[in-house]
């Protein structure tokens, strides 16, 4: 299907990361717009501003003038305006479909994996932007250097961020795609991880004729699933003989340094990522093999990849006295918990972590990798699950984590409401220390609430 310039289409649930960032990139094109959410946030009134129709609350009304009704996974199958469309014939598309038919109309970039996307696809759209190429970009999170998850570019290439938690990221069809790591994650839909490798491999293999997948060959799995692509292949990692390859990692207090080869050859360039961790110069060198095939000079890759501000939620670092430190970060998942506590140690302060689990199916099925994630932090501070829509399963609570962690001897470990987090952080918190806001649900409104005290307290 080929979009109609001349359709107007209309959002259920256009709040969301995901959706608003479609609906403003067709906005931009020409397209009549328009969309509908429960509530009225702060995305909502930024797409009035750019003249699209945003309702509050789902009705029936809302569908009276639209050629296109656009749905995301989150939206439910009796939603009133969903089943208004269906009564009145409206061509109904999901999200990922109506993405895909914009990528169509580029060179496409889809990013995917468990873990890194944002970070990979934000980074990519920077440098494809500061290289002059005018690339649109579609990505999960508000990149701190565009002041927004999207651009909208007039030039020839697309990068999104690809959704695998739902198989959504199967209705593209790339120019080129990069694959960064698989997790045992999402397992309610993946059910199981032979299950994941082979949608992934799908994946893949919709990449269209004379494209290419670039993927990480230090991860365990990727190789395997690549194995019987016929397409173009192109390695980035840390070890062996990759295509691209990082050495003489530095890991700094709050970023790391390092340095690449491509192809066999050394670049002369330190390569500065202004975030820590190790597993941010993976996420760089996707970028640059990606970049660097696209024909940009490695030193206006290096230059954009060192003024990268980073995402809002993946280590965003908040504006408190320096005698205290509050960062928020998305990590939900065992891996990606370990990731960022490692990246801390660098840091030298007292680590206090406040963690959210998301989703009860992700703690039931991860549980035993949670009671082992949390090991670099000097307290840690557990809240209830959030749910996401899901109903609660029977045995599953953050109360629960909270007492195995201390039968396996971490006295460390509270449980709190997380009404009650703020207050208790007030009582502890003394210089040097560092209060890192962990998970994907609603704890980011602790991070915000300490950012306003300790900006008020001043020095402590």
């Amino acid at each position: 299907m080929k979009l109609n310039s001349n359709e107007k289409i209309h959002f259920i649930g256009i709040g969301g990361i995901g959706m608003s960032g479609v609906a403003r990139i067709l906005n931009f094109t020409g397209r009549a717009v328009s969309g509908s959410d429960v509530r009225n946030s702060s995305i909502i009134k930024e797409m009035r501003k750019e003249g699209i129709k945003c309702f509050i609350g789902h009705k029936k009304e809302n569908i009276t003038n639209c050629d296109i009704a656009v749905y995301s996974s989150a939206i439910d199958n009796d939603n009133s305006e969903l089943k208004a469309a269906r009564r009145k014939r409206i061509k109904i598309m999901h999200r990922a479909d109506m993405l895909s038919e914009m990528l169509a109309e580029k060179r496409s970039i889809a990013i995917t994996g468990s873990h890194g996307k944002t970070t990979t696809s934000a980074l990519t759209a920077l440098v494809f932007k500061d290289a002059g190429l005018d690339p649109s970009a579609a990505i999960g999170g508000e990149v701190l250097n565009f002041g927004s998850n999207i651009l909208c570019g007039r030039g020839d290439y697309f990068v999104a961020e690809a959704d695998e938690s739902d198989g959504s990221f199967l209705k593209f069809r790339p120019d080129i795609a990069v694959l960064l790591n698989i997790d045992k994650e999402h397992m309610d839909y993946f059910k199981d991880i032979n299950n994941a490798l082979n949608i992934y491999k799908k994946f893949a293999d919709n990449v269209k004729t004379g494209g290419a997948v670039y993927y990480n060959s230090d991860d365990r799995y990727l190789k395997d699933v690549l194995k019987s692509y016929r397409g173009k292949k192109i390695t980035f990692g840390l070890k062996g003989n990759p295509d691209i390859k990082a050495f003489d990692i530095k890991e700094e207090a709050l970023s790391v340094r390092f340095r690449c080869s491509v192809r066999g050859k050394e670049m002369p360039n330190v390569l500065t990522f202004p975030k820590p961790g190790r597993h941010n110069v993976l996420n760089a060198l996707a970028t640059i093999a990606v970049a660097h095939d696209a024909g940009i000079d490695f030193e206006k890759i290096k230059d954009s990849i060192g003024h990268y501000k980073g995402t809002k939620r993946r280590f965003e670092i908040k504006d408190t006295p320096s005698e205290i430190m509050v960062v928020e970060d998305y990590a939900h998942h065992p891996t990606e918990i370990k990731a960022v506590l490692s990246s801390c140690r660098s840091l030298e302060r007292n680590l206090i972590v406040v963690f959210q689990p998301h989703r009860y199916t992700r703690t039931k099925e991860l549980f035993k990798d949670f009671l082992k994630c949390f090991g670099e932090a000097d307290r840690l501070i557990l809240t209830d699950i959030y749910a996401a829509s899901e109903k609660p399963i029977r045995g599953v609570s953050a109360r629960r984590l909270c007492s195995e962690i201390k039968r396996l001897g971490d006295s460390s470990v509270e449980y709190l409401k997380k009404e009650a987090i703020v207050n208790r952080i007030k009582g502890i918190a003394k210089k040097n220390d560092m209060i890192l806001i962990l998970g994907a649900g609603d704890v980011n409104e602790i991070a915000s609430e300490l950012e306003t005290f300790f900006t008020k307290k001043g020095i402590l």
